[in-house]
């Protein structure tokens, strides 16, 4: 007579409710982040893109635990705190989100230089397709060198979160 289980154990369960739930509230926090003034700490005078670093991260390593409507959550949550165009940044996360995803059997089993570079695209397309959006929403071309000098100090900072996130995916998989 055996004596299984009929269900997984509740550890099990609270394992899978931490590795759905995790990913997107370091997602949330990521764009609080942006909000923080970190000049005097990174000596820079633009946020990174924080919340880029998640969307991109997650739809590379494991989008199944960070699905669209968590992109657009994170991106909608961005445009209500920066108080810009409304629906802007949901837009474009969920752009790049779907690109990454889309490409991402290219990235996924490479080096992290690989990943990195990758990143980078999609921080150009981030940059890029924001840029464009909010210069067409504006009426007018809005300056270059803010999404650049954005986009620059995100892809320098991206390979310390990306450790970040990787240490809470271990941590997660091993919860689960």
């Amino acid at each position: 007579m055996s004596f299984e289980p009929i269900g997984p154990t509740p550890a099990a369960r609270a394992g899978k409710i931490a590795l759905l739930v995790l990913p997107f509230l370091a997602g949330l926090l990521c764009v609080l982040l942006s909000f923080v003034p970190l000049s005097q700490i990174l000596f820079i005078d633009v946020a990174p893109a924080f919340a880029l670093m998640a969307v991109y991260y997650w739809a590379v390593h494991r989008p199944d635990v960070f699905p669209p409507y968590a992109v657009f959550a994170v991106g909608l949550l961005y445009d209500l705190l920066s108080a810009g165009p409304l629906g802007l940044w949901a837009l474009v996360y969920l752009i790049v989100y779907g690109l990454v995803v889309s490409q991402r059997t290219l990235v996924v089993a490479q080096t992290f230089t690989v990943i990195w570079v990758g990143f980078l695209a999609a921080a150009l397309v981030n940059g890029l397709l924001g840029w464009v959006l909010a210069s067409f929403y504006f009426g007018q071309l809005l300056s270059v060198w803010g999404i650049l000098g954005q986009m620059l100090a995100t892809v320098a900072l991206f390979p310390l979160f990306a450790n970040l996130f990787q240490k809470l995916q271990d941590w997660l998989l091993v919860q689960g």
